[in-house]
């Protein structure tokens, strides 16, 4: 097992580095879902999401904190993930390394959206719009390419960074 976890992590992973570039990755991907929630005309968020799967209602402060801590520690996963394993397997340069994350990412976890309008709460009675849809779809788009770009452009493995990438 610790062969294959040797084998599989890169030796110039900065879990450090690719922590605080999760989290200005999510802070990026977060004010690109402010934004296109107007530009879109469509106010799902996935921080109101993660409530709504907390409590139900999503109307509580305890559960809205919570749901904002869970927001910021999945981009911060997603981020080790990507530093730890996947981006020296992905190729070009960094920038296009983290847009085919965030895109391969959320295209996978698509097939789950009908999921979502079927047994969501929020979705369900009306307060977040459906997710199986193209205006909601597009909005995932451009909220993981901002995220993956930022990943990309922001994380510099060790390797890299003492080069002077």
């Amino acid at each position: 097992m610790q062969k294959l976890l040797r084998t599989l992590i890169s030796h110039n992973w900065r879990p450090g580095r690719a922590a605080l570039v999760g989290l200005i990755a999510t802070l990026i991907y977060t004010a690109a879902m402010e934004g296109d929630q107007r530009l879109f005309g469509n106010r799902f968020s996935d921080v109101r999401f993660i409530q709504g799967m907390i409590d139900g209602k999503g109307d509580s402060r305890s559960s809205f904190i919570l749901s904002w801590v869970i927001h910021i520690l999945n981009g911060v996963v997603l981020a080790e993930i990507y530093a730890a394993v996947i981006k020296r397997f992905l190729p070009g340069p960094n920038w296009l390394r983290g847009a085919i994350f965030g895109e391969t990412f959320i295209v996978g976890a698509w097939w789950l959206t009908p999921l979502a309008d079927k047994y969501h709460p929020l979705i369900k009675d009306g307060e977040l719009p459906k997710l199986a849809n193209w205006k909601s779809f597009g909005q995932n788009i451009l909220r993981h390419l901002a995220f993956g770009l930022a990943l990309g452009l922001l994380y510099k493995d060790g390797q890299k960074a003492q080069e002077g990438e």
